[in-house]
């Protein structure tokens, strides 16, 4: 479709955003995440009378495969700063989670709420706000775990850190705990600084592709990524977890379950516990 629409030349920028609300396909990137059966495409175009054009074009080469056609003209403003605008603050189990700097009065007493957790987290250019399925289902396995009552964690990795909020959370929770955050993006990495510094959170987190060597080994890993690299990572994971330590994954969905299952089993893991949302997964393992 893209090659077709660039042969036309009346824009300034394509853009195409997976629609979740219509499921995914059976096909994968190359990173093994699923993609989705309908895309969301925007078109940055010069003039009124160009996306008019554009629109004759896509409905006589595409008819019906166009589900919806709108456009609108763009202001010239921060849209990092608009994201963050309409970033609305979530709970999930007993955290809360916020943008400080966009937080309302009405938000601001409920996160003063003696039953919650509140949570600052500045989220624009990474991932881990709260909002995702993924992100929910990781800390209810979280709180599963810890309600075991019967686990003492020392050392805590989050592979793939991106805002670095699964670690906060963590250590809301396993106070004495030591952790480290790591993520191939060196801006993700960043924002994990700040948002531990900003909750108090004394961890470290660094640049990397891989888990790091360590002289002694871990008791709980955090992976919410993609299926690919949970596939590619699981035997670096098995050298860096004691006996009995526990991993938490999420990033795929329920298509991609039994192979995520049979790489982790194969490697020495048992499931533990299972949290879905949606077609989202959190499977939580436990190193035999």
């Amino acid at each position: 479709m893209i090659d077709v629409i660039e042969k036309e030349g009346q824009f300034d920028n394509i853009s195409l955003f997976e629609n979740a609300e219509f499921g995914f396909s059976d096909k994968v990137d190359e990173n093994g995440f699923p993609i989705a059966k309908f895309f969301d495409v925007e078109i940055l175009v010069n003039t009124e009378e160009n996306a008019k054009q554009l629109q004759q074009f896509l409905s006589e080469r595409f008819g019906e495969g166009i589900r919806c056609f709108r456009h609108d003209v763009l202001k010239n403003e921060d849209w990092v700063q608009a994201y963050l605008s309409e970033l609305k603050p979530v709970i999930c189990d007993n955290f809360y989670f916020y943008n400080e700097s966009i937080q309302s009065a009405p938000d601001r007493k409920r996160s003063e709420n003696v039953n919650l957790i509140p949570i600052k987290l500045n989220s624009a250019l990474a991932f881990g706000s709260g909002h995702h399925q993924t992100t929910q289902a990781c800390l209810l396995n979280m709180r599963y775990l810890f309600e075991q009552n019967s686990y003492e964690l020392k050392r805590i990795l989050d592979m793939g850190c991106g805002t670095g909020i699964l670690g906060i959370c963590a250590l809301k929770l396993w106070k004495d705990a030591k952790l480290i955050g790591i993520d191939i993006d060196n801006e993700a990495v960043r924002i994990t600084k700040d948002n531990y510094k900003a909750n108090g959170t004394d961890a470290t987190a660094i640049v990397g592709d891989c888990p790091p060597k360590v002289t002694s080994e871990f008791d709980l890993v955090f992976c919410n990524i993609l299926k690919q690299p949970l596939v590619n990572l699981c035997s670096d994971f098995s050298k860096v977890m004691r006996q009995g330590a526990y991993i938490i994954t999420s990033g795929f969905i329920i298509s991609q379950e039994a192979e995520i299952d049979e790489i982790y089993t194969a490697h020495g893991f048992e499931i533990i516990n299972r949290i879905q949302i949606d077609d989202w997964l959190s499977v939580m393992f436990r190193k035999k």
